[in-house]
């Protein structure tokens, strides 16, 4: 019993051991006291404030944008002397309250294209003082005074050519003036833009609404132009009118030869697409290097005529298909 009765005793003393409570430390105390301190201090020495700029430094940011710069301006120039505004540069539009349009009241209707050379110094204007020294000088004895490397006298006068009728102006030798009253606007086309189902087949499936040109004529770039000039073939015949031709299924093949006058027999055709018997163009080739059809020239070149012999070969065909049924019936 004295044992149960010791650990009983033990046990309690624990359980009042572990219940402590701590306080808190007094920090209220101790910030009146420094206040206290700090106050008496104060009345010892001169108090003294330091404020903060609160404007941070803007920088100059062109996405930013306000009214309140040019507000203050404006403030600040209500304030200054009106000899100083008078100083400033103030810029003002005004309207001339009229109608018309500005510039010239005709739209330069009237205005001449002045490239050219002067008229009085041109080629024309010199030839022209010339005549009129020598009409001058006509009869009379030489004064042996030089008038200028175009007006040397001339002892015949050039009638009836080119030179003399120089004054008119259009029948002269060189380059003629260009109209001067004639606007001339030109455009520089890199990309033409024609309608390349207009110009193969006549036939637009946009019609009126189509963007491009509806055009069937024949336009050549520069550089081609060039390209024939410096190949020696600027101006000749080519084929190019035949690059745009559609032919037809059932193309107009001859059914008899030129030559005989009979059915082919090995058919050959030339460059001019004419059409002969093998053995007929061979002996014609000996008399004459030339077509029998057109009379261009050959230099012995014949090709055989596939078309035309599948085109015999399918009537053959057709005749005896013919002639197979006729017989059935």
């Amino acid at each position: 019993m004295m044992e149960e009765e010791k650990f009983e005793n033990s046990v309690e003393n624990k359980t009042s051991e572990c219940n402590v409570i701590f306080k808190k430390r007094g920090t209220q105390r101790q910030t009146r006291r420094r206040r206290s301190l700090s106050s008496d201090s104060e009345k010892e020495v001169d108090s003294i404030i330091v404020r903060p700029d609160l404007k941070k430094n803007k920088r100059a940011n062109p996405n930013v944008q306000s009214t309140s710069g040019i507000q203050k301006k404006m403030k600040e120039n209500e304030k200054e002397s009106s000899d100083e505004d008078e100083e400033k540069v103030i810029m003002s539009y005004k309207s001339n309250r009229s109608a018309q349009a500005a510039g010239a009241a005709d739209q330069l209707a009237t205005a001449t294209l002045e490239i050219e050379t002067e008229k009085d110094r041109d080629a024309q204007a010199i030839f022209e003082r010339r005549l009129e020294v020598n009409k001058e000088l006509e009869g009379k004895e030489d004064d042996k005074l030089y008038r200028g490397i175009n007006n040397y006298a001339q002892y015949f006068k050039p009638k009836d050519t080119a030179a003399g009728n120089a004054s008119s102006g259009m029948v002269r030798k060189g380059p003629i003036r260009a109209p001067a009253n004639l606007r001339a606007t030109v455009r520089w086309d890199y990309q033409p833009d024609i309608c390349k189902d207009y110009k193969e087949t006549g036939f637009c499936g946009f019609g009126d609404s189509c963007k491009f040109l509806h055009d069937r004529s024949d336009y050549k770039h520069g550089w081609q132009l060039e390209k024939e000039w410096e190949e020696g073939t600027y101006g000749h015949e080519s084929d190019d009118d035949k690059k745009y031709e559609i032919d037809s299924d059932e193309e107009e093949l001859p059914f008899k030869c030129l030559l005989c006058r009979q059915s082919f027999v090995n058919p050959v055709m030339t460059k001019c697409k004419h059409y002969f018997c093998e053995k007929c163009a061979l002996t014609r080739y000996k008399k004459s290097t030339r077509c029998f059809a057109c009379n261009t020239q050959t230099n012995g070149i014949f090709n055989t005529a596939t078309k035309l012999i599948q085109r015999l070969n399918q009537k053959q065909d057709k005749n005896v298909d013919g002639e197979e049924e006729s017989s059935s019936d």
